[in-house]
């Protein structure tokens, strides 16, 4: 295990202990807020774990497609709507068992993945003949600007150095290029919570080494080179169990509801959320890190 010693958006070393489970700890930074697992993993046993990551009875496949249809159509929209170029080349980072790249061939773009698990990989390329990479983008050397889209759906949690990750991605983008952050937000809720919070694992420790904010996904953009970023709910997923799923529609209808009559401004803590943004050519003084 690794030693946290500062704040990767902020560089500060003053943190709170905010979550425990076993041996592993959640840390707020008290200067940016930003949320992260204490002690760290190591890169090898991360790339182990998420070898076989995914399941792979066809029941449980089938399950994962229908609870995660109404954000793919979703981000597909906001993808079509967002983008400046029509259709292009998009890269799913973490692309699962690939149901958000059909999605998007389906409607003519040119497609390929990358995903750690072996199942995934496999489900991908046998259903639908899709190219998924194996290695992680930052060890692939991909062409610079060679896509017009990059997606991470509930990926940069997961992820050691996820600034490092982002700079990368904009290194693939082409000029006026659109980055799409689907992301949990769950330290709100652990907090309402409390004690009740260990239970439930909202962290899946130790799977996730960060949880942002919207303020924090917004730094971490900023200093990655992204601009003219926007967060909203993205719509809400549709889980198999009817306890979870009544959950999931009521509060992210609630979530878009508050967003919209908001003008944008209101953005329901506790679930899920979308981050769409443009690669930066420049450095913008418009685009300063907002103060914490």
């Amino acid at each position: 295990m690794q030693k946290l010693n500062h704040c990767i958006l902020c560089h500060a070393s003053d943190f709170r202990i905010i979550h425990q489970k076993d041996q592993w700890q959640y840390l707020r930074c008290l200067n940016c807020g930003l949320v992260c697992l204490r002690p760290r993993p190591f890169p090898h046993s991360l790339m182990k774990n998420y070898q076989d990551y995914l399941p792979v009875q066809p029941e449980e496949i089938s399950k994962w497609e229908m609870m995660m249809k109404p954000v793919v159509v979703k981000s597909a929209n906001l993808i079509e709507s967002w983008t400046k170029t029509g259709r292009g080349r998009l890269l799913d980072i973490g692309c699962g068992y690939g149901f958000f790249l059909q999605e998007m061939n389906s409607r003519g773009w040119q497609v390929e993945g990358i995903e750690i698990s072996r199942q995934g990989r496999r489900y991908v390329q046998n259903r639908w003949n899709i190219h998924v990479h194996s290695e992680p983008l930052e060890d692939l050397a991909l062409h610079e600007r060679s896509f017009d889209v990059v997606t991470l759906f509930y990926v940069i949690e997961h992820v050691l150095d996820p600034l490092r990750l982002l700079t990368e991605v904009k290194r693939v983008l082409k000029s006026d290029g659109l980055v799409l952050l689907r992301w949990p937000h769950s330290t709100p809720i652990v907090k309402i919570l409390g004690p009740m919070s260990r239970k439930l694992d909202l962290y899946h420790t130790p799977y996730h080494l960060y949880d942002f904010s919207p303020k924090t996904i917004n730094k971490l953009l900023v200093l990655s080179g992204f601009k003219e970023i926007e967060t909203m709910i993205g719509g809400h997923t549709r889980p198999s169990r009817s306890l979870g799923r009544w959950a999931s529609t009521v509060f992210g209808q609630l979530g878009e509801i508050l967003y919209f009559l908001s003008g944008g401004n209101l953005l329901l803590p506790g679930i899920s959320k979308t981050t769409l943004a443009f690669k930066a050519s420049k450095r913008d003084p418009a685009d300063s890190i907002p103060s914490a």
